[in-house]
């Protein structure tokens, strides 16, 4: 610069800078109301004014995953895992794939688990954690505790059940797999068993490790644990046990410690664990069983396992069967949703005590990524399972 020139103040050269252009609040409000929800739950972290604008007008909500299993030559049968996505909005639309995922068609698959955007999707030999809304798959490595006990009589044909949660206190996600050693039935009514946990978690272990001590008591195999504020919760098996149990068994996944929680005092004697089902609704705990005059279903609600006071919070009238076969497993707005056996779900409205049909799996209208086509082109389902999910980008 000549030393006769004088310099431009520091206001005017970034005046002749090219400006941010500046997109309205109810622009962007209409823009973020038709992104997929991947790309929502991304931008959000992209700054506190578009997390703050799409909390407030777009905020994720909660659906429901849907997924079949079909029956080939008389038997229960899938190359692929698929998991759909289901909304009210949907009503007569193709549901989106959300996951896909080859398995062994010899594999016998558990039940579903959900937290936090997560999905355990686990079967008699390969267990995986899945996220969704970013595509991230994690495989498990393979652990003794998936070999079966030795067989003999009284053995059953499933010997593990599962259970995912998140840990509060070191702020990470565990997968627990309850397992049978050894178990033995010769005929006296008096089984003989052991058993043992293992827990794997995310992000931090290489392999399986067993926990201090064992379980204290049996659970049944194949029903997926319920998870309630960083506890896992199992039926326990009063065919094994030989006696009536205490309560549920409960696992911590902060200390990795055992315990029971008790159900409603006034339910015990009549409580048949292999007939009743738990569940998380609304930030509570819920119990359903069969009511005592066999005509209606009990929903009994907690907000502690540590020290659980049940109250009767619904008695809703039996349209079908009971649970373990019509088991609540969410709440939107004013209406229970259940899982009926006969593949399809109901709502309950908890204002009009009427149901409705929230969809039927024969009725659904879904594409096959095996065949590129829409439906199964006519099979008969074997199972189906269905739990609420809200998607998120934990990373796995």
């Amino acid at each position: 610069m000549d030393d006769r020139e004088t310099a431009q103040p520091a206001a005017q050269r970034q005046s002749k800078k090219k400006s941010t252009p500046h997109i309205p609040h109810d622009v962007v409000e209409v823009i973020i109301s038709h992104l997929p929800v991947k790309s929502l739950l991304r931008f959000s972290r992209a700054c506190k004014a578009w997390r703050s604008i799409i909390s407030l007008h777009a905020s994720v909500k909660p659906c429901l995953l849907v997924s079949p299993q079909t029956l080939r030559d008389g038997k229960a049968h899938s190359d692929t895992v698929i998991l759909y996505r289901w909304e009210d909005s949907q009503q007569g639309a193709a549901l989106p794939v959300v996951h896909a995922t080859d398995i062994s068609s010899e594999e016998n698959m558990h039940g579903l688990a959900h937290c936090d955007g997560l999905i355990l999707l686990a079967s008699e030999a390969t267990v995986r954690v899945l996220n969704p809304a970013t595509g991230r798959t994690v495989t498990l490595p393979w652990s003794p505790g998936a070999e079966p006990p030795p067989p003999g009589p009284g053995v059953p044909l499933y010997h593990q059940s599962f259970g995912f949660g998140h840990d509060p206190r070191s702020n990470t996600y565990k997968v627990a797999r309850f397992f049978y050693r050894s178990i033995y039935a010769p005929g006296s009514g008096e089984c003989l068993y052991t058993t043992g946990m293992e827990v794997f978690t995310i992000g931090i272990d290489q392999h399986w490790r067993e926990t201090q001590k064992d379980p204290p008591y049996p659970v049944l195999t194949r029903h997926t644990a319920t998870l309630y504020k960083g506890s896992l919760l199992w039926s326990m098996n009063e065919c094994v046990l030989g006696h009536k149990p205490p309560g549920f068994l409960r696992f911590s996944l902060e200390d990795e410690a055992f315990g029971v929680m008790p159900p409603p005092p006034s339910c015990y004697q009549r409580l048949y664990y292999g007939w009743c089902a738990l569940a998380e609704l609304s930030g509570e705990l819920c119990l359903a069983l069969k009511g005592a005059n066999m005509k209606t279903i009990e929903l009994w609600m907690c907000d502690n396992t540590m020290n659980p006071q049940w109250n009767q919070r619904y008695s809703i009238n039996v349209i079908s069967c009971s649970p373990p076969y019509f088991n609540p497993i969410a709440i939107f707005d004013d209406e229970i949703v259940f899982k009926d056996w006969h593949f399809s779900t109901r709502r309950y409205n908890l204002k009009t005590k009427t149901y409705k049909d929230e969809f039927r799996m024969m009725d659904l209208r879904y594409h096959n990524p095996i065949t590129g086509m829409l439906g199964y082109q006519g099979r008969r389902f074997a199972y189906f399972d269905v739990l609420p999910y809200t998607p998120s980008l934990v990373p796995i």
